[in-house]
């Protein structure tokens, strides 16, 4: 019988509990998280696995997983390296920019391990070890083989260090963006006393969004760009006369001021031509 891969997780947080249990049936894991040592409050079934340092985790590892925030992936980095066995995989899967991943990819080369950029698609506790993951930089394809192996979905994309990471990111833009304005709008609608039907309204527009609604609404912004400024500088007011801070309704204005002036950014079937304002100010409202 092969022996289970030795395999460090750097993290022990809300995904790293989760990737816990379950690679810990299918390999030799150790865990290391500072806020987590050994013999605390139980964390899960991984408890036993818990180590007391960077070094007691990584030294000896074939595979290195650090799902620690986007803001400490440097310094878990850093604080690996000397032990790092030459040639392990370093796989990073915090929510770092790409030019972290670089670096991070960087640290690891001169350990003489392999560095892996990589990116996690969706919420960990909702899916466990099959969680979407993609994986760009040296190491992705062996990280990949890894998985397959472990129970894991990463999927690799070729490519350099921060490649994942930028597809992660450009997502967060969009659902995070989308979360903060629904939070808004919804906030003002119940300050207007209109949050049941807003909230109606709401779901009803995202239920029925289809490439065609989104060619609407980026196509619509250079067509009818001044108006539509004109349109969300009234909501600003509105949102400050209800004392609700208008920040994403600010910086849509701002964004559809912009794309007055330069046009709109490249996507398929588009036209890059600078808005011009309104075709007739009494043009039909639209979405």
């Amino acid at each position: 019988m092969e022996e289970r891969p030795q395999v460090a997780l750097l993290g022990h947080g809300e995904a790293g509990r989760v990737l816990a249990a379950g690679l810990a049936p299918r390999t030799r894991l150790r865990v290391y998280d500072p806020a987590y040592p050994p013999g605390g409050p139980t964390q899960g079934p991984a408890e036993g696995a818990l180590v007391a340092s960077n070094a007691e985790a990584v030294r000896g590892a074939e595979v290195v997983i650090a799902v620690t925030t986007g803001s400490d992936s440097l310094a878990a980095c850093a604080e690996s390296r000397p032990h790092l066995r030459p040639g392990a995989l370093y796989a990073d899967l915090s929510t770092a920019a790409p030019g972290d991943k670089r670096e991070i990819a960087a640290l690891v080369a001169a350990a003489g391990a392999v560095a892996v950029d990589g990116a996690v698609m969706a919420p960990v506790p909702l899916r466990g070890l099959s969680t979407p993951i993609l994986a760009s930089g040296a190491g992705a394809e062996r990280f990949a083989a890894f998985a397959r192996a472990h129970g894991m979905d990463v999927t690799p994309i070729g490519g350099e260090p921060g490649d994942a990471a930028a597809r992660k990111l450009l997502r967060s833009v969009l659902v995070k963006g989308l979360s903060a304005l629904a939070i808004e709008a919804q906030g003002a609608a119940e300050a207007a006393g209109l949050a049941e039907w807003f909230w109606e309204h709401l779901v009803e527009t995202v239920t029925a969004a289809d490439e065609r609604f989104v060619r609407r609404l980026l196509e619509g912004a250079a067509q009818h760009g001044v108006r539509r400024v004109h349109e969300m500088e009234a909501a600003t007011r509105m949102l400050e006369e209800l004392d609700v801070p208008p920040t994403m309704t600010a910086a849509t204005a701002a964004t559809l001021r912009r794309v007055t002036e330069t046009g709109l950014p490249r996507f398929p079937g588009g036209d890059r031509s600078p808005g011009r304002g309104d075709v007739s100010p009494h043009s039909t409202p639209g979405p």
